[in-house]
């Protein structure tokens, strides 16, 4: 947890003042797992969407997830109990603009600081 944190605090220290993304944030009187480090890409500040950033982080060589797709677009949901796409927009909008980066406790310094670049690299070539 400690080294996750460590990660969360430079990624943070970075990303958190950019207006293209928004970084995760944690009650300080809150211990959190940091088990992911999703961020939120601000379409507005952007010419490029969600799977145009996981593609742009991919030719960075820098692998990306995304996480929690919303309970109702769940297959099991939407085909027996009728949900769809619209039914929870601010569920849906969430889903769309959200890329888990890579955290993980064996990271090594350059590692964070490669993903740090590519993010900001990305970030200012396709600031709107």
């Amino acid at each position: 947890i400690e080294r996750r944190e460590e990660i969360c605090r430079q990624y943070n220290q970075v990303f958190a003042p950019m207006k293209e993304i928004t970084t995760p944030w944690v009650s300080p009187d809150i211990r959190h797992a940091r088990y992911i480090y999703p961020i939120l890409v601000e379409q507005e500040h952007l010419k490029i969407n969600r799977a145009q950033f996981i593609e742009a982080l991919r030719a960075e060589n820098i692998g990306s997830s995304v996480h929690f797709i919303p309970v109702h677009l769940h297959p099991y949901y939407r085909d027996k109990l009728g949900y769809k796409r619209g039914d929870y927009p601010v569920a849906e909008s969430a889903y769309d603009r959200t890329i888990s980066l890579p955290l993980f406790p064996h990271m090594t310094n350059k590692d964070v600081q490669d993903v740090i670049a590519a993010v900001k690299r990305i970030v200012d070539y396709y600031h709107r």
